[in-house]
């Protein structure tokens, strides 16, 4: 069965906390990408790796540890996009093998994705055919830009995505395929959808499980989308605006809705910067609500009410509907929160995945129930 929704989200800690909160109901119909990001200089310096012989495979073996925690028992995909495609851990097993038996130790259901852009890497076609695929319900091919511009050739296409399917000697009723549009913010709608089409249209012929759509329009950086400090406005949401028109033109393809949460692939957000501007970003119907504060060099208390203040005066607040609404809720009654940058981004998602979840099913009702009517 295909999932409802498909988030590629960071493996950092606000994310974690956020999946902790997910209703059950939700979190059945979620089929996360976690996107493992590269050892950060910070975690570098702790004395935990500094001292260690094996730093990058109990670092793979951390993050698995807190996927674990909130999706054990669950199902996630798993990659290292932002690895060099031939990455190892010390013994020399490849990154992907080791961090996929990581997530299986810790009960986690795994779907490999292999990496269409990456496949020219030999030692990374090795790695991926070597793979292990004993209880994995799925395999997904993850499709990016090289495969648009393939797209534009289809005989260059089509010999790539049947070299990789019969190379994994899988059939693609046995595969997904994610259509990774990635950062989103520069690029006209009518470009994107274009591009979209094209790829939808070479993939048509194959009959795989599902195929996902996803990008995002969040600016990396808070000011790139609110001009204007202590102000608020509306970041439109491309990705849902091509997903709901390619959900309407290939009526005959099981379409996944996919995005970045709430924050794109080239966020500013894990990296430390004291003068960063507080916000919160605020998923409503195809677009972020963007509620900017100030600096937080001079703390997080004294500005988050008002921050909160403007979203939960807003017609399209939920009060209630989430952990992230609530605590937005809290917050503008004055209410003691936690505060800093991992716990706003945490609220933030949190109430983004129940709030896409919900906005893909209204969608898919009307979309049956317009059928209906037509054809009655």
């Amino acid at each position: 069965m295909a999932p409802k929704y498909l988030p590629i989200l960071k493996s950092l800690t606000s994310e974690f906390e956020a999946s902790k909160h997910i209703d059950a109901a939700h979190a059945a119909v979620i089929h996360p990408l976690f996107d493992v990001p590269v050892i950060s200089e910070n975690r570098q310096k702790a004395k935990k790796y500094q001292n260690s012989l094996t730093p990058v495979s109990d670092y793979l073996d951390e993050v698995a540890e807190s996927i674990g925690k909130c999706w054990k028992g669950g199902l996630v995909l798993a990659d290292a996009f932002n690895w060099a495609p031939d990455a190892t851990v010390e013994t020399g097993e490849h990154t992907l093998a080791y961090l996929h038996a990581s997530l299986k130790g810790q009960g986690v259901t795994v779907v490999p994705v292999v990496g269409y852009d990456r496949w020219d890497d030999q030692l990374y076609q090795l790695a991926m055919r070597g793979l292990d695929l004993s209880g994995a319900p799925y395999l997904c091919f993850r499709l990016e830009a090289s495969a648009v511009e393939d797209a534009a050739e289809p005989d260059v296409f089509h010999a790539r995505m049947e070299e990789m399917l019969e190379d994994m000697q899988l059939s693609p009723a046995e595969c997904a395929v994610l259509l990774d549009l990635g950062d989103l913010t520069s690029k006209p709608l009518i470009d994107i959808t274009s591009d979209a089409t094209r790829v939808l249209e070479l993939l048509s012929v194959y009959g795989f499980r599902y195929i996902a759509t996803a990008g995002s329009s969040m600016p990396k950086s808070v000011d790139l989308a609110v001009k204007k400090k202590d102000s608020t406005a509306k970041v439109i949401r491309k990705e849902m605006l091509l997903w709901q028109a390619l959900r309407m033109e290939f009526s005959g393809i099981p379409l996944v809705f996919g995005d970045y949460g709430v924050r794109g692939p080239s966020s500013n957000d894990s990296i430390r910067n004291p003068n960063a501007n507080a916000k919160i970003r605020y998923t409503c119907d195809k677009a972020f609500l963007v509620s900017r504060g100030h600096s937080v060099a001079g703390g997080w208390a004294l500005q988050m009410p008002k921050v909160a203040t403007e979203i939960a005066n807003a017609k399209e607040f939920l009060p209630g509907f989430s952990w992230g609404d609530q605590i937005i809720a809290d917050c503008s009654n004055g209410l003691p929160v936690k505060n800093g940058h991992t716990k706003w981004i945490a609220y933030d998602t949190s109430h983004h995945l129940a709030f896409v979840v919900e906005e893909v099913r209204e969608f898919e009702r009307v979309l049956v129930s317009t059928a209906s009517a037509t054809t009655a």
